[in-house]
């Protein structure tokens, strides 16, 4: 046998063992390890993008000043996923991670998606697995929980949940989807809810998966962001457009759901664990009475080739018009590492 057939079956020999988590590559004082993975999903090419990019806590001065604010959002568009997250080191007297979130054009103080996949990506990479991790976010520390046996990862998600006072016109949401035009679906007015200051949403309830929600059209927006009127002290925010059927009901505290986001920077998300949260939030609070949990399952990313599967549980306090926990869950699987070289410093 010649060395490139010993080649070949080595390769092959290798392929049949058992797949290992990626960790992190090594990096030079001007470089950043990045891993990336799709979220809400444990297939390959499904679920919801993410890039997770590593700042070590060994990271010098000149490399820290070159990665700015600035340069964060410049390295997220050159990803060009809904969000990519920055994962700082644990320092010595603690586990906790720094984490810092972007999209294609802003920093968010809380996503979804990212957490769950940031989870996963951390628990995954140690051996044994870790069953645990905080993640230090704009919004506040989640701790974070995983299970190394199914490969869940859920967080008590940070939450300050409002309704909006003033409602969306349906007529914003006609004028970019003719087809929900001509079948007259929309309702007149349309809630706005934030699950957190800077992170809100105009939800619209659709009758029926088939014809009205696989209708939707990307058309780059389907509300006019700038028309939304928040309540006093909720801007400047993130808003994004979320489209919902009920599929099922099995009780009253048990929901599935199909869902559509779409976003103008974006034009439609697969995955999206805070829109997800805000609406099972704002469903438990229409539905529900003191203390009891909702269950919703929340089908997503279907339309556009990448399903997605979200697990929200809400639990309302004792008076029940407020949300006292949100739990997020979903998994994760790792697609590519690497290794990000940053810009070379201009000299002065």
């Amino acid at each position: 046998m010649n060395t490139f057939e010993q080649r070949l079956q080595q390769l092959a020999s290798n392929s049949n063992s058992r797949e290992a988590t990626p960790r992190p590559p090594t990096t030079t004082t001007n470089s950043l390890p990045y891993s990336t993975l799709d979220v809400f999903t444990t297939t390959r090419f499904k679920g919801n993008q993410l890039a997770v990019v590593h700042v070590p806590s060994s990271f010098s001065l000149p490399a820290s000043v070159l990665l700015s604010q600035e340069t964060k959002q410049t390295i997220a568009r050159e990803f060009n996923f809904s969000e990519t997250v920055f994962l700082h080191d644990a320092l010595v007297e603690t586990s906790d991670r720094r984490l810092d979130i972007f999209t294609l054009k802003e920093e968010l103080p809380f996503a979804g998606h990212p957490i769950i996949g940031t989870i996963c990506h951390v628990c995954q990479s140690e051996e044994p697995p870790l069953e645990s991790v905080t993640l230090l976010c704009k919004a506040g520390p989640i701790v974070g929980r995983y299970d190394p046996e199914t490969r869940f990862a859920e967080a008590e998600i940070p939450h300050n949940v409002r309704i909006h006072q003033a409602p969306v016109s349906g007529r914003a949401v006609l004028k970019a989807q003719p087809y929900l035009s001509r079948s007259s679906v929309v309702t007149n007015e349309l809630r706005v809810v934030s699950i957190v200051k800077g992170l809100s949403f105009v939800l619209i309830q659709l009758p029926s998966i088939s014809p009205h929600l696989e209708k939707l059209e990307i058309s780059g927006h389907s509300v006019d962001c700038d028309s939304v009127e928040l309540d006093e002290g909720w801007t400047p925010s993130f808003i994004g457009t979320y489209f919902y059927a009920i599929t099922s009901q099995t009780s009253e505290k048990v929901v599935r759901l199909r869902t559509r986001m779409l976003e103008p920077s974006v034009g439609e998300d697969s995955a999206t664990g805070s829109a997800a949260s805000t609406l099972a939030s704002f469903l438990a609070l229409q539905d529900g009475t003191a203390e009891m949990t909702f269950y919703y399952s929340i089908e997503q990313g279907v339309e556009m080739g990448r399903a997605s599967e979200i697990q929200v549980e809400v639990t309302l306090d004792a008076t029940g018009k407020a949300v006292e926990k949100v739990v997020l869950s979903g998994r994760a699987v790792h697609v590519t590492q690497g290794v990000l070289y940053l810009p070379e410093r201009t000299s002065t």
